[in-house]
């Protein structure tokens, strides 16, 4: 009978959600692991701090189909998490949910919250943390992992890349991960900013700063691609607000970016306004642009330019290509080697779908490694 080995060696790139969460799970089902997270900046989880607005919306306990890019393979992910089942595991850490309509924050409001509970029960865990230390590449020699960082050099047997994408570059995320895979032979999807303001060719600088609510509508070639409610945000040469962020997403899932119009109907309950009313139903300031303008309060046409930079955008678009991974996000170029979260090309639209799906690799993962 073959000896269980005790002392396995887990080291985990990136200490964002992913990374951090995929460590206390390993560390709770293998106590005698040597769990590592190796992590560039000074502190763990910096990402997740301005997540929701600074208050951490984790979880959506509505319906996952149609909220991301790669959606079978995301909600294949995600049947191992459901919102229910992190809820709870969250629960047990003093992460204690409050709901508002099907999003889950916890209860004080704050993701420092969030942070400090994780962090707390890595400490409680023993799990090894090593900051200021930046991935530089990896080697697999007879089964263990080589990894050079900035400041060492580390052996592990198994390897678990949490580095995030490229979105928020200040907090760390700058995808540099993506040459040194691609110096091993991964392909990856290109990049683009998701969840992003949207910069658009008509002139908006006269509303810069104004908000309206209205239905937005996505078209490509004059057909209807998608379509939400909700509020929008004037920029000086564009578009925001949480509905232009999930256009953004949806912007990307199309296959090019030409001939791409977005349509604000800022009056959608009334069927027939008279421009001297405009006044009545939008601000006073917005409504003056549409008459100077000569706009319909109905159909504000907006001509897709481009997105806001990285600096800007909450979540990438692209990544490791998801053919290079199996069902259990298992390299199948390297055993012993997963992906973990943002780092995959997966991205999801607002409404804590992407902090889940990063759970759920972590816990799809920590399923994964064996003794």
């Amino acid at each position: 009978m073959a000896l269980k080995r005790i002392d396995m060696r887990i080291g985990i790139i990136g200490g964002g959600a992913a990374g951090s969460y995929l460590a206390i799970r390993i560390k709770e089902k293998h106590p005698s692991f040597i769990v590592t997270i190796i992590e560039k900046n000074n502190a763990l989880l910096k990402k997740v701090s301005v997540t929701g607005n600074g208050r951490c919306n984790y979880a959506n306990l509505g319906s996952t189909i149609n909220k991301y890019h790669n959606d079978t393979f995301a909600n294949n992910v995600l049947k191992h998490l459901p919102a229910e089942k992190l809820s709870l595991i969250f629960e047990e850490m003093g992460i204690h949910p409050y709901r508002i309509d099907n999003l889950l924050f916890p209860v004080s409001l704050s993701a420092q919250t969030v942070l400090l509970m994780l962090n707390k029960r890595i400490e409680a865990l023993g799990i090894k943390v090593v900051l200021n230390q930046e991935f530089i590449d990896y080697q697999k020699e007879e089964n263990v992992f080589k990894v050079k960082t900035s400041e060492d050099v580390y052996a592990f047997d198994y390897l678990i890349i949490a580095t995030g994408g490229a979105a928020y570059p200040q907090l760390g995320t700058d995808g540099k991960v993506y040459d040194v895979l691609r110096k091993h032979g991964y392909n990856i999807t290109p990049l683009s900013p998701s969840l992003s303001p949207i910069k658009v060719k008509e002139n908006t600088k006269k509303v810069s700063g104004q908000r309206v609510k209205a239905r937005v509508s996505l078209y490509q070639n004059d057909i209807l691609y998608y379509q939400e409610d909700g509020e929008v945000l004037f920029k000086d040469d564009g578009i925001s607000g949480i509905v232009i962020l999930n256009i953004s997403q949806k912007i990307n899932e199309l296959k090019d970016k030409n001939n791409v119009t977005i349509y604000l109907d800022l009056a959608n309950d009334k069927s027939s306004i008279k421009k001297e009313n405009y006044i009545q139903y939008v601000p006073p300031k917005v409504a003056q642009y549409l008459l100077d303008n000569n706009l319909d309060i109905h159909a504000l046409k907006y001509t897709f330019k481009s997105f806001y930079d990285f600096n800007i955008a909450e979540v990438t678009s692209g990544g490791v290509n998801i053919n290079e991974v199996n069902e259990h996000l298992e390299s199948k170029k390297d055993s012993h080697l997963f992906f973990a979260g943002e780092v995959l090309d997966v991205d999801g639209m607002c409404g804590g779908f992407n902090l889940m799906f990063a759970f759920a690799c972590g816990e799809l993962i920590s399923d994964c490694i064996e003794d």
